[in-house]
């Protein structure tokens, strides 16, 4: 008979005529214990415990593809672009939403001062409008067929400074 011992080490196998004398799962303390009392003659493993498999075969090592780096630059660069398009839709979102790339449908009458343009008229009678598109407007509502304009002229524009 054999008896695995726990001790302050290890493990340890007693074989022969002292395993008789160890009881089973006392021991003095601090001294070994008994952990497993089996026949030598059987030459089986204690039961609970498995058998390690052997591999008789190495496994085959998987093909990996090494994707190539990109440059930090392009991606900084890709990242700026993707944030200026964002940045720029966006804004067109609050335009339309606010209505200020339009030319306001109401008319009044304005009266162009000393040292004033075509564009500073229309600056002036829409500011949340985009200049170009009044200055058309107001080349349309008056029959102009260029941008020049004298002091104290009365010109029918476009209304931007009430509420529609």
């Amino acid at each position: 008979m054999a008896v695995v011992i726990g001790t302050r080490d290890g493990f340890a196998l007693v074989d022969g005529a002292g395993a008789d004398d160890v009881a089973l799962g006392r021991g003095l303390h601090p001294g070994p214990r008994v952990l497993r009392r089996f026949d030598v003659a059987d030459h089986r493993r204690p039961a609970g415990r498995r058998r390690p498999v052997a591999v008789t075969t190495v496994p085959e090592v998987a093909a990996c593809e090494v994707r190539p780096r990109r440059h930090p630059a392009l991606r900084l660069l890709a990242s700026a672009l993707a944030t200026a398009a964002v940045a720029v839709g966006l804004a067109a979102l609050y335009l339309h939403a606010s209505g200020g790339t339009g030319v306001p449908e109401r008319v009044d009458t304005a009266h162009v001062q000393v040292g004033e343009t075509l564009r500073d008229v229309a600056r002036r009678a829409a500011p949340n409008s985009d200049p170009d598109a009044v200055v058309a407007r107001i080349r349309e509502l008056n029959g102009l067929t260029d941008t020049a304009v004298v002091p104290g002229q009365s010109l029918l524009v476009p209304d931007g400074n009430t509420a529609d």
